[in-house]
């Protein structure tokens, strides 16, 4: 009977399978300001080296530090304003984030992951968390990152694994 019971529970964990696991890491760094250490981002996708508009393509960000998820969202709309994105879908976004996104606690992960069809889903460390099914959200939001106008061209070398 134990034995029945040992094998129940050593199968009864979650299934949950890395949102990552199936593709290559492009390259990782940390986003640091002034002298707070915010997150560390690694960067993945399916081909062997980073190319633009390639999918699947996943970014994973690890906190070193508690965030709350209004501060996230505000700073993703202020990154969109930097790098000069617009477009009419943002406070639609916005509201969906607002039910996906949880506050973020130091340790805290959170992985998007940009599908073939453009559909974006959103996990922690241990399961998905929700979906934005609009195409335009996934490179709008990894385009904060990746964009050559972003806040943070280092970390952008750093994540597409380039070397200058």
């Amino acid at each position: 009977m134990r034995v029945i019971f040992l094998i129940c529970f050593l199968f009864s964990f979650n299934g949950f399978a890395s949102p990552v696991q199936d593709l290559t890491k492009y390259g990782e760094g940390q986003m640091s300001v002034m002298f707070w250490d915010l997150y560390k981002a690694e960067l993945f996708g399916q081909t062997p080296s980073y190319q633009a508009d390639t999918s699947p393509i996943a970014l994973k960000i690890t906190y070193l530090r508690d965030i709350d998820k209004e501060d996230l969202i505000e700073a993703t709309l202020d990154q969109w304003v930097h790098i000069g994105y617009e477009n009419e879908a943002i406070p639609d976004w916005v509201t969906q984030l607002e039910q996906i996104w949880p506050d973020i606690k130091e340790g805290s992960q959170l992985t998007i992951r940009v599908h073939h069809d453009g559909a974006s889903d959103f996990y922690d460390a241990t399961s998905k968390i929700g979906s934005m099914t609009d195409p335009q959200f996934g490179k709008a939001f990894l385009a904060i990152w990746l964009s050559d106008k972003t806040s943070e061209p280092k970390l952008r070398t750093q994540l597409i694994g380039e070397t200058k």
